[in-house]
């Protein structure tokens, strides 16, 4: 009226949903993997990020035998007591159990896995740290190295059940899962990492093994995906105990001065022996003396070469795959010793084709994490 406009007062609330919460949910705990390797002279481990190995040898003690308590690889199972790897050495009395014979790899697997689990640092005593009282369960995976898929039941049987008592503590192993891969195994996807960087278009590749109890050859794939396995060649009493044993057969020939040559003594010589100039350098301590027996090193490695039929059949064999230019990687503790190293690659005519893998006494555990 008065020719003013009415103006209209319109408000527009905003309409503000209220805030929900959302419920986060529990992160599912990680089951931690265990990878173990039952070699036939050392067990090789990997477990939350640490890898180690201890001797293949079990000391076995009868119902009531009193051990040391918290020292590593020292546990009770059922009613009666084990020590493994280096404890196992320095304890007395008891039943010594060796991983080479009679089977051990299979029979004694609780023994060999329980033993991983007590000589790893700190895997056991953070969960004691964190509960103080009752049994300890623990969900494990599993991946198991160098056994034969054909003992499937055997494993299965093994794997059921797994309690243990360790420094005063009960603990009882639950396998959640488990898995078997073939002899050499983490060392072929090394390998297949490798051939990766190169861009090579090999369709295949060789992993040769040299363990403490057996040599032996497989071909794998390297076509897409994970390295595949076809026909593994093993020969059984060929790895670095025979080498040892050749050796020592070749250091106790003609007058020796009236030395003997313990054969753990001859084992460590072995071990510590080196190349000097193209030269085999291996020196035995005899206490007050040395003596050099690097020449009869040589002569036990060619008798290695040439008395056992498997090795000298397998290494022609590689020496032939060579020729048709496939490559060939070399794993397994004895690659790690230089003299054998050497011997072996000067056997396949230090071929360009043939490479030593990286800290070959542990790559067939650590590879597989690559």
């Amino acid at each position: 009226m008065n020719g003013t406009t009415p103006t209209i007062n319109t408000q527009i609330k905003e309409t503000i949903a209220p805030k929900t919460t959302k419920t986060k949910t529990p992160r599912k705990p990680t089951v931690p993997e265990l990878f173990i390797d039952g070699g036939s002279t050392r067990t090789k481990y990997y477990l939350q990020g640490i890898s180690d190995s201890y001797q293949s040898i079990a000391r076995e003690f009868p119902k009531g035998h009193e051990l040391p308590l918290g020292v590593l690889g020292v546990f009770a199972m059922g009613d009666k007591s084990y020590a493994v790897g280096d404890s196992a050495e320095s304890l007395g009395g008891g039943k010594i159990h060796e991983g080479y014979a009679n089977d051990n790899k299979i029979k004694l697997l609780q023994v060999w896995i329980i033993g991983a689990l007590t000589m790893h640092d700190s895997f056991l005593f953070k969960r004691m740290k964190k509960q103080k009282e009752g049994t300890i369960n623990i969900d494990l995976k599993l991946s198991l190295l160098s056994l034969s898929s054909h003992r499937k039941k055997e494993i299965d049987k093994a794997l059921k059940e797994i309690t243990f008592t360790f420094d005063e503590r009960e603990f009882k192993i639950n396998i959640t899962e488990y898995k078997l891969y073939p002899e050499g195994y983490g060392a072929a996807c090394a390998a297949k990492k490798i051939l990766k960087g190169m861009k090579s278009k090999d369709k295949r590749f060789h992993i040769l093994d040299l363990g403490g109890g057996t040599l032996t050859h497989t071909p794998y794939s390297n076509l897409n995906g994970v390295p595949r396995a076809s026909s593994q060649h093993s020969v059984s009493g060929a790895g670095v105990m025979a080498i040892t044993e050749f050796f020592g057969k070749e250091a106790t020939k003609g007058d020796t001065g009236g030395n003997i040559y313990h054969a753990s003594r001859l084992k460590e010589t072995l071990e510590s022996s080196h190349m000097v100039d193209d030269q085999y350098k291996a020196e035995i301590d005899l206490g007050d003396d040395t003596k050099e027996l690097g020449d009869r090193l040589y002569s036990g490695l060619q008798e290695w070469s040439r008395e056992i039929i498997g090795v000298r059949e397998l290494l022609r064999d590689i020496k032939q795959l060579i020729r048709k230019r496939e490559r060939v990687f070399l794993t397994g503790g004895g690659f790690a010793i230089q003299t054998i190293r050497h011997f072996v690659l000067d056997y396949l005519d230090n071929s360009e084709l043939v490479t030593v893998l990286d800290n070959p006494q542990d790559v067939n555990i650590t590879g597989i994490k690559s």
